[in-house]
């Protein structure tokens, strides 16, 4: 590295003058050198002005040559540098070439190897930091990538009734393995483009791309007799209420979970185990839903 840094004191910016600097040194001048005193010997320098001259001339085009080729030759380091300076930046990079087997061959596959090893590790924190551990859905950073801002479709809002009572009866272990039955029972009920995510807690949000509202209703009512018909605690049932807001194409996505919220909200006030939504086209008004009728919420 003393070599090195010397040369960097002369040359700071630039890798290629530092090699033309040695290779310059290492055999023009030995050249010249004997040149220059075989004229003085054959008569002088000022007789054999056009040797010197073609010397020179001779001299000036290796030196462009020779920089050209180095320039051309450490591409490969240019590329190393740019996939660096990208993956620094979190951005993807093509692979480099691992065919040669000289150590700029061996740096462009030690490059790769990096690249792979970082990008693993950034999908794998960006999974991590978008799942929730305990049941394996996306939770409230997943589903705000997956869902767009704004699109037709429905939001549902499910919560599980009376699960302060589950955890303070039978322990946060029995509470936990409700909760990853109901993720089960959830995500077996819906379609491959539909999105759940837990919000937290009981918390489940179910983003339906495209539903109409007979399909948010069905959907709503299927997951609420999935879950009573399927999670158990202790042999008994566990019910679910949920609020549904319909999405039209200009709504906002956390104006629609918003609205939904508000439904869950009138669906835990009737009495729970239901599903009820909250109608912006009708004034505002909420409208629940019970099994085999639908009345309108006072």
């Amino acid at each position: 590295m003393l070599f090195y840094a010397l040369l960097d004191r002369a040359f700071p910016n630039s890798f290629p003058i530092k090699v033309f600097a040695v290779a310059f040194v290492g055999t023009h001048v030995p050249l010249i050198a004997v040149v220059i005193y075989a004229l003085i010997q054959t008569g002088g320098i000022a007789a054999h002005l056009d040797v010197l001259a073609l010397l020179l001339a001779a001299t000036l085009t290796g030196c462009g040559g020779t920089l050209a080729g180095l320039w051309a030759l450490l591409a490969p380091v240019r590329r190393m540098n740019g996939a660096i300076e990208s993956l620094e930046r979190g951005d993807s990079i093509p692979a480099l070439p691992d065919r040669h087997r000289d150590e700029i061959g061996a740096l462009m596959r030690l490059t790769n190897l990096m690249a792979d090893s970082m990008l693993r590790r950034q999908q794998q924190a960006q999974t991590a930091a978008q799942t929730d551990p305990l049941t394996g859905l996306p939770n409230r950073r997943g589903f705000d990538a997956r869902v767009p801002q704004q699109a037709p479709g429905a939001i549902l809002f499910l919560d599980l009734d009376r699960f302060k009572r589950v955890n303070d009866t039978y322990g946060h272990a029995i509470g936990d393995d409700v909760l990853r039955q109901a993720a089960t029972v959830i995500s077996a009920a819906l379609r491959r483009e539909d999105v759940v995510a837990r919000f937290g807690g009981e918390e489940f949000v179910i983003w339906l791309p495209g539903a109409t509202r007979d399909t948010a209703w069905s959907t709503g009512e299927r997951l609420r007799l999935a879950i009573a018909g399927s999670v158990r605690v202790a042999e008994q049932p566990v019910t679910a209420s949920i609020g549904l807001a319909l999405c039209a194409a200009e709504d906002r996505r956390e104006t629609v979970i918003a609205r939904a919220d508000a439904a869950l909200y009138a669906a835990k006030h009737r009495g729970r185990n239901r599903v009820v939504e909250r109608c912006e086209e009708a004034g505002g008004e909420t409208f629940a839903f019970a099994p085999g009728r639908s009345l309108r919420a006072v």
